[in-house]
């Protein structure tokens, strides 16, 4: 199987999508599950920026910077082993973190392939402004009163399963931006990409 490359994040029921907010992205009991989890939040975290952490671990963990210098603001790690390595640091106190894949042929030229045959159970696609956010996480889910049109049309993991919706679904985002309920992403000009990529679970 051909993917993009792995990322650490906090598990969708204890993802805030906004610190300061108590609030978890939840839709009727469904928690989003896409790539805007808080990446690697428990990797480089407070203990990473004041070299209290394993120095090898900090070496390791310093590769995924370097190995990522593009536009994208998507991280990921295309070693699984040191995926799992990385998974099980974020995870040293408590249980918080996954480990998910990422695949979409039109990442291939910014970010690579790497081919794997760990199990990987496929969620769904979500949305994303690249260079931004998820505006799935930073629409239906922050503002669901304003996408009344799609809150029924997310999956049980809280994304698409068809990635033609994109579109509309950019456009129905940017309503919400001009009226106000959804935080405005770069435009067109800027030449930011919207894309629909798909998430995937993965376990040894």
């Amino acid at each position: 199987m051909t993917i993009n490359g792995f990322i650490v994040v906090r598990l969708p029921q204890l993802n805030y999508l906004v610190q300061e907010r108590d609030v978890l992205p939840c839709l009727d009991g469904i928690y989003y599950a896409g790539i805007d989890r808080q990446r690697w939040v428990d990797v480089f975290d407070e203990d990473y920026y004041t070299k209290k952490a394993p120095a090898e671990l900090v070496r390791l963990a310093s590769s995924i910077k370097t190995g990522n210098r593009d536009f994208t603001g998507i991280d990921v790690c295309q070693d699984a082993e040191l995926a799992f390595d990385l998974l099980a640091y974020a995870n040293r106190e408590s249980i918080k973190n996954e480990l998910v894949a990422l695949r979409l042929p039109a990442l291939d030229a910014l970010k690579g392939t790497v081919e794997t045959d760990l199990h990987v159970e496929w969620l769904g696609f979500d949305f994303v402004a690249l260079g931004d956010w998820s505006l799935i996480a930073g629409g239906v889910f922050i503002s669901p009163q304003h996408y009344s049109a799609w809150t029924a049309r997310v999956n049980r993991f809280g994304l698409f399963d068809d990635p033609s919706l994109l579109t509309e679904y950019v456009q129905a985002y940017e309503q919400a931006v001009e009226a106000g309920h959804s935080e405005p992403i770069a435009g067109p000009e800027a030449g930011f990409q919207k894309i629909a990529i798909e998430v995937g679970r993965v376990q040894r």
